[in-house]
């Protein structure tokens, strides 16, 4: 894992002076409690689908109009995704603030300091928030910049209660890079390493979601052991009461259940089923990079899939992962350093139809510009439909509405048409995006590495 971060610092380089932003805001009005139309957590769904909760009037007619409706700046670089829903946002930054905002102008609300972890070994050496929230009656979870996962009331961004996950210390390793999900009454939260130096035991933990405390955990290297860690994200499968999970790198590739993509019983947390790399990957960083999305093809199958650095996307048979991947689609050149555009960390979006992600070099490209690029595959085989290419890595999370793509890559943002592949908007941003572009109503949302929070709103 540590080659695809240890680029970042080298960007923040480029980071913009501060500019002032709106004014913060005292009054606090009550977070409604029920669900409503936005984009609840990491990826929008607990499937991971890449789309938003209620109605939106984005579509493609709609969508080539967009503007700028207002930019925030943060207390750090923003790679995390926007969490919203009704008129609140939730986003962290590496100044260490987890901050709620009105999606209507911007405005900052409320901001929770939940620390940083500084590790002169890595690069960058110090980081703040990188989870996204889950937004869940009232409550925001998220894990903190320092050692512990946190709920927070989602009016006042008060801590309810506090987890430690782990010894964010140079020595001790841990880092929150995971974004939850929440299914019932349990928080699934991911454990990894900052940088894999030194590794801690990779786990998936399910806590209490009003307490904190542990209820079950599923550790991927056996007691004592290091690697295997989870600084993806879980998709749950909440009609069969499963778990997927894709697991990083270790000290050695035989050793623990690394380089895999797992299913777990949701109640118990068990290990119930994994397919893991090729040996022949033992020689280099060949962990998968993002996340795993759920989707189904025409005739029914319910498949899982996963984009990894070797730049392949592979899917698999839910019920069946040892088999195999049932299909593969290359969507990228391989390589360990996905800022350099090698391989795929972007998790892919699922509008019912097609799948949609992102990655790095485009395969037997002849324009010398590209970088990056986004795809349609036919989730019945992995056929690529179209490709648009993109002049930095696609490393964000793709998410899409109502027939319109909505990708980064580099500082480049664009609405992409589901259908062919053109382009239907653009803008860029003050510097690269890592996070994802959250959907809600009428407006999207996306961070950069400058610290600035965008909103672009429809008419």
């Amino acid at each position: 894992m540590k080659q695809a971060i240890a680029a970042i610092a080298l960007f923040l380089l480029v980071a913009a002076a501060d500019e002032p932003g709106p004014g913060f805001e005292p009054g606090l009005r009550r977070v409604p409690a029920s669900p409503g139309p936005g984009w609840p957590k990491y990826c929008g769904t607990a499937s991971m689908s890449g789309t938003p909760t209620g109605h939106s009037p984005i579509t493609a007619a709609t969508v080539t109009a967009m503007a700028l409706a207002w930019r925030t700046k943060l207390n750090g670089p923003i790679a995390s995704a926007p969490s919203v829903l009704r008129n609140r946002l939730y986003i962290g930054d590496w100044g260490g603030f987890e901050n709620e905002l009105d999606v209507r102008n911007g405005n900052v609300i409320a901001r929770a300091n939940l620390g940083q972890t500084h590790a002169p070994q890595c690069n960058p050496q110090t980081l703040g928030i990188t989870s996204s929230a889950a937004i869940v009656n009232g409550i925001v979870y998220v894990a903190g910049g320092d050692d512990a996962f946190y709920a927070l009331d989602a009016n006042t961004l008060a801590v309810i209660w506090r987890k430690p996950l782990g010894d964010n210390s140079a020595s001790g390793g841990y880092y929150g890079w995971s974004s939850p999900t929440v299914a019932g009454n349990r928080v699934l939260q991911g454990v990894a390493s900052n940088c894999d130096n030194p590794f801690v035991q990779g786990r998936l933990e399910a806590l209490d979601r009003f307490t904190g405390e542990e209820v079950a955990v599923a550790r991927f290297v056996g007691d004592g052991g290091t690697g295997s860690g989870v600084w993806t994200s879980p998709a749950v499968d909440l009609q069969n009461r499963k778990v997927f999970v894709t697991t990083g790198s270790g000290v050695d590739f035989f050793d623990g259940t690394g380089y895999s993509i797992i299913r777990l019983d949701l109640a118990t947390l068990a290990l119930e089923d994994l397919w893991k790399v090729d040996a022949d990957y033992a020689t280099w960083d060949a962990d998968w990079g993002s996340s795993p999305t759920l989707f189904s093809d025409a005739s029914g199958r319910q498949l899982v899939g996963a984009g990894h650095k070797d730049g392949h996307y592979y899917a698999f048979l839910r019920s069946d992962l040892a088999s195999g991947p049932v299909w593969s689609a290359e969507v990228a050149l391989q390589g360990e350093v996905p800022q350099e555009g090698d391989g795929t960390l972007s998790t892919a979006a699922f509008d019912g139809a097609r799948l949609y992600l992102g990655g790095g070099n485009p395969p037997n490209s002849t324009d010398p510009d590209a970088h990056g690029s986004v795809v349609a595959l036919d989730p019945a085989n992995g056929t690529v439909l179209w490709r648009q290419a993109f002049p930095g890595p696609v490393i964000a999370p793709v998410s899409t509405v109502n027939g319109v793509v909505f990708a980064a890559g580099g500082n480049l943002v664009e609405a992409i048409d589901a259908a062919d592949g053109k382009v239907l908007w653009s803008y860029r941003t003050d510097s690269l995006i890592y996070g994802g572009i959250a959907i809600a109503a009428d407006t999207i949302f996306v961070g950069d590495l400058t610290g600035k929070l965008y909103a672009f709103r429809i008419p």
